[in-house]
């Protein structure tokens, strides 16, 4: 799959591809303000494109934005932060070229997730992705 994104897929990049979710929200009439709760909206937008029946291929550009989104609100609510796939415990797992790294050690795939919503459906809820998450321990 080729992505045509606005900004390269790196860590450093992750909050502006992010942002692009915020901004596509806000002109949909929707709220995306990095907050745990706000992870329903987001789930909703995925969930949306899946009734239209879109394939990952078709709107991967929309669900690597909310990915990065998902995983901006980790970084933030949790203590977290993007690193490169290939520096972290998903080396070799993640297809995505980044991934959030929590103080505990934890790596964690939001964007492999975005994608596991659309074509799993609601057995991949994003606030249950980040409820996962939030229950370990908070070490390092």
């Amino acid at each position: 799959m080729k992505l045509e994104l606005r900004y390269p897929a790196t860590p450093d990049n992750a909050l502006d591809h992010a942002q692009l979710a915020v901004e596509a929200a806000w002109e949909s009439g929707f709220e995306l303000d990095y907050s745990p709760p706000s992870l329903e909206t987001a789930d909703a937008e995925i969930e949306a494109l899946r009734e239209e029946g879109h394939t990952g291929e078709e709107v991967a550009e929309a669900l690597f934005v909310l990915g990065c989104y998902l995983g901006e609100v980790m970084a933030r609510a949790l203590g977290g932060r993007w690193v490169a796939t290939a520096r972290s415990p998903l080396a070799g797992v993640s297809p995505w070229p980044m991934v959030v790294m929590l103080r505990d050690g934890s790596a964690w795939d939001p964007i492999g997730k975005a994608y596991k919503r659309l074509e799993l459906g609601d057995s991949e809820y994003l606030p249950a992705y980040f409820a996962a998450a939030a229950s370990r321990p908070r070490g390092r």
